[in-house]
């Protein structure tokens, strides 16, 4: 299949957005597509494939400023592929205000599918505005053969907010790099590297620091149980607007020695700290919870190493069995239940590994990157038309 891919993201910060593109670029020509991606140019040189041609954008500045300009230009670039190449496939990872994607389906005939990562809406915007974005994704889902969503809440504001039908709305959930058994160092190795006791319990998150998670409870639960686990540490991978916020609580909290921060580590090096963490932690808001659902974009790496998962929602229901019974689920914004899972999988460790290994085999198995881009792959088979003429 030839693919005709887009993304507007920042490829520069060892993030999601960057994780997530070329996770799913590398998946398309893993099971044996052809693909010409449409990017910002990054500042780092990307991985290189036959099969996947990349065409740069300007490099990503994140902001406002120079969207228009990108906006335009990326509908030059999608339209001038598309007038020298046939494509079964136009894959976007959907942004509220670019036409390019669209257009481009509309004027060649090609199949469009989008990928709804995050809000649709995303971000703050005068309410003038708003609503023409709001009218350019309505437009957008309408015309697309199938949305990629990998969240639950999301798939029902989609279906419910824009009219969009649900047999057009496909739940599929991130992934991840694939990890034999043998790429992964002990505990003691991992603790070592970052100066912590062998005998040390730790918690850990993986991701961008912002007001989505809910630091304060995680905070909060930690200083509940440092009585009863002494030697308790807070493994913090990333970065983001909400860092010196995360940082003063835990001062304040009195775990400023406890909490490690490693800043952002490309994904080539998280075997070098994760394997240090016995709880992975990833609870949002209550509003987040309520928007983006329990299981987002991290569970799949941390089940990779083994991790055993604590997220914060209101249901589990509607997601695939083997997270349902793999992943430990606690109300969002308390602290308390949050402490009690913590302090029983340091008291369980053959409970906490047990399921840990469960949720693993179900992610080496369907939520690898190439596993999910097989998923996609047979959304676009089962409503794939041959192009049509120019």
């Amino acid at each position: 299949m030839q693919i005709l891919y887009f993304s507007y993201v920042d490829l520069d910060t060892p993030s999601a957005c960057q994780t997530h593109t070329l996770g799913i670029l590398g998946g398309f020509a893993a099971n044996g597509c052809r693909v010409d991606a449409v990017i910002p140019r990054p500042l780092v040189p990307l991985p290189h494939r036959e099969s996947i041609r990349f065409h740069f954008l300007s490099p990503y500045h994140g902001g406002r400023r120079y969207l228009l300009r990108e906006v335009l230009y990326s509908a030059g670039v999608l339209g001038s592929l598309c007038r020298q190449r046939n494509y079964d496939a136009l894959y976007a990872r959907d942004m509220d205000v670019f036409v390019g994607p669209r257009l481009c389906s509309q004027f060649f005939g090609i199949p469009l599918y989008l990928e709804v990562d995050d809000t649709p809406v995303e971000g703050t915007y005068p309410c003038l505005i708003r609503k023409a974005v709001e009218l350019n994704l309505k437009l957008d889902y309408h015309r697309a053969a199938g949305l990629i969503v990998p969240s639950l809440p999301r798939c029902r504001i989609i279906h419910q907010r824009f009219g969009v039908p649900v047999e057009k709305i496909h739940l599929i959930l991130n992934g991840t790099e694939e990890l034999a058994p043998g790429e992964i160092p002990t505990k003691a190795e991992a603790r070592q590297r970052l100066g912590l006791p062998a005998d040390s319990f730790c918690l850990g998150y993986l991701g961008v620091i912002y007001e989505r998670y809910d630091f304060a409870t995680m905070l909060t639960a930690m200083a509940d149980c440092q009585a009863l686990i002494p030697h308790l540490f807070f493994i913090i991978v990333g970065g983001g607007p909400s860092l010196e916020q995360v940082k003063r609580r835990a001062a304040h909290l009195g775990l400023a020695d406890r909490v490690v921060f490693t800043g952002f580590l490309p994904p080539g090096e998280f075997a070098r700290v994760l394997p240090a963490m016995d709880v992975a932690l990833m609870p949002l808001t209550k509003a987040a919870a309520l928007e983006h659902g329990p299981i987002h974009t991290k569970m799949a790496t941390y089940a990779s190493f083994n991790l055993p998962v604590v997220t914060a929602g209101y249901s589990l229901e509607g997601y695939p069995e083997e997270v349902r019974r793999g992943v430990w689920l606690v109300p969002p914004e308390d602290a308390g239940a949050l402490a009690a899972i913590i302090l029983r999988l340091q008291q369980n460790p053959a409970e906490a590994v047990r399921l840990a290994q469960s949720l693993r085999r179900y992610v080496m198995n369907r939520l690898t990157w190439n596993a999910v881009a097989a998923d996609i792959l047979t959304v676009m088979e089962k409503s794939w038309k041959p192009p049509t003429a120019k």
